[in-house]
This record gives structure tokens, C-alpha cells and sequence, in this order.
């Protein structure tokens, strides 16, 4: 595996895991949900170890809401991570990768993400209608209008925050949110507020898949069978995604059993799934 580093439009450094570098024929760029990591999704370290032992490359792409708070290098010093993520920055994320893969010389490009990743990775082709991708993967896919009791009581106690300090768009709140991360009230806002990533609204009121459907080349869609995004249900909720997937794609959905939102112990099982599905 080597680390690479890609630059965004914005001019932020982003950093990568490319696994089997010394292929060219096809490539699956996987991109992190909220505050993920390489170091804390192990499970994508196994799927490109596996891919690579087939003759296929992989890169761990890392985004702007990689990590919960760094100093990613770049231009305009700014910091990043989940505390500071603007979602609308996953079109320029992604396709410095994208492009990283095209200026490789890669033949077959497939685009992924897992959970929040997911969102990015439909919006980016929805927006782009990239020519450049040949295939996309959505692992643990997520309805980000729904929220847990958890998140309901955080988003509470922002919102009470929020009205009663004031504080700057760039302040971060000093709340745990969800009791895992911090946010600025800029951050969270676009979390709340961007309608950009409700793109999968499984279960929320708003059942509007337009961006999904407008996405003509076929699509991996693949959930632990007890993940609790899916209320512990993936195969109604894979089914009612890949319902309002377009009819004009070759798209699939697996259900891994007996994991979850991170595939603890079937880690091989997720990772055969998207070599059955590139290959």
C-alpha cells in the first residue's frame, strides 16, 4: 500500500491508500463516511488487500470530513475534518481522485463510498454526470433526514446553543455531538440544513430520489444485515433503494449477514462482493 496525495480544486490536501499501484486496467476509489478513517475502517484495508490480490487497484480516499479535527495541509490554511465539513466540498474531493485515477492511465474507474460517503458519491454523479466513471458502490448507505434518539437530543442542545450564545460561524460549539465529535455552527447547519445530501431518504417524509435515479451506469448496493441505519432490516432498505435506482441500470444489492454497519468479521464477505461486482 502507498500513501498518496491529491489536491482539490479548493487547493486542500488530501491524503490516500493506494493499494495494487502497479495495475491499470480498473480501480475502485472508496471514500469515508463522517470522521472516518483508514485507521478506524478496517474493513476497507481488507477490501483492498483482496482486490489487490486479484489484479485490482484500490484507493482509500480520504475527503474533507475524514477524521474528526486535523491540520490537513493546504493553500489557505484551513483546518478540516468532520468539525468542519461543508458538504458541497465532496464535488471537488472526489474528483481530484477521479482525476488522480485518469492521469494513471486507469481503463475502468468505479466510484465509492461508505455510509455519509455514500450521499457524497450520488450527489458528485448527479452533479457532474462524470463520462469518467464506469461503475459506483454504495456500502451502508444511509437516510441522513433520519435521525437517531441520540442525534435528536444533540440537535436539540445545538439548536438551544445556538439561539442562546450567538456564537461566529466558525466557533465550535462546545457540545459533543451524538457524543462523538465536536462541530463549528457553520458545520452543523450544512449537516442539518443542506437538502444536497438527503439523497437516499429511505425513511424520511421527503421520498425524492432524483439524484439516485439519474445515475445511468450500474450501481453495488451492500448493507450488514444488522446495521442500524437499516433498523436492523438491510434487506428492506437496500430493496427500497435499489427500487428507486435507475431501471436502465444493471444494479445490484447484497446483503452481508450476521455484521453491521462495519462488517466486523465479515470483512472477506464485503470485500468478495465488490470483486464479483467489478469483475
Amino acid at each position: 500500500m502507498k500513501i498518496i496525495d491529491v489536491t482539490t480544486a479548493r487547493q486542500d490536501t488530501l491524503y490516500g491508500c493506494w493499494y495494487g499501484e502497479n495495475f491499470r486496467d480498473t480501480i475502485v476509489i472508496v471514500t469515508n463516511g463522517s470522521g472516518g478513517s483508514i485507521f478506524e475502517n478496517a474493513f476497507l484495508r481488507t477490501v483492498g488487500e483482496e482486490l489487490e490480490q486479484q489484479g485490482i487497484s484500490f484507493v482509500y480516499a480520504h475527503n474533507s470530513g475524514s477524521f474528526l479535527m486535523i491540520d490537513f495541509p493546504s493553500k489557505e490554511k484551513r483546518r478540516s475534518g468532520l468539525t468542519f465539513e461543508m458538504f458541497d466540498n465532496c464535488i471537488e474531493d472526489l474528483q481530484a481522485y477521479v482525476d488522480f485515477a485518469k492521469a494513471q492511465g486507469y481503463k475502468n474507474i468505479v466510484l465509492g463510498g461508505h455510509s455519509y460517503g455514500c450521499n457524497k458519491v450520488v450527489y458528485y454523479l448527479y452533479k457532474t454526470n462524470s463520462k469518467d466513471v464506469d461503475k459506483f458502490i454504495l456500502i451502508s448507505p444511509t437516510d441522513t433526514e433520519w435521525h437517531t434518539e441520540s442525534e435528536e437530543k444533540s440537535i436539540e442542545e445545538y439548536n438551544k446553543y445556538i439561539s442562546q450564545k450567538c456564537p461566529g460561524q466558525a466557533d465550535i460549539i462546545p457540545i459533543l455531538f451524538d457524543d462523538n465529535n465536536f462541530f463549528t455552527t457553520e458545520s452543523y447547519l450544512d449537516f442539518l440544513g443542506n437538502p444536497h445530501h438527503k439523497n437516499l431518504p429511505v425513511y424520511s417524509d421527503k421520498k425524492h430520489f432524483n439524484q439516485l435515479k439519474s445515475i445511468k451506469i450500474d450501481g453495488l448496493f451492500v448493507m450488514g444485515q444488522n446495521d442500524g441505519f437499516a433498523k436492523r432490516n438491510a434487506k428492506n432498505h437496500l430493496q427500497i433503494i435499489l427500487e428507486n435506482s435507475n431501471k436502465n441500470a444493471n444494479n445490484k444489492m447484497v446483503v452481508v449477514e450476521n455484521t453491521g454497519h462495519v462488517y466486523r468479521e465479515h470483512h472477506h464477505e464485503l470485500a468478495q462482493a465488490i470483486i464479483d461486482f467489478v469483475k
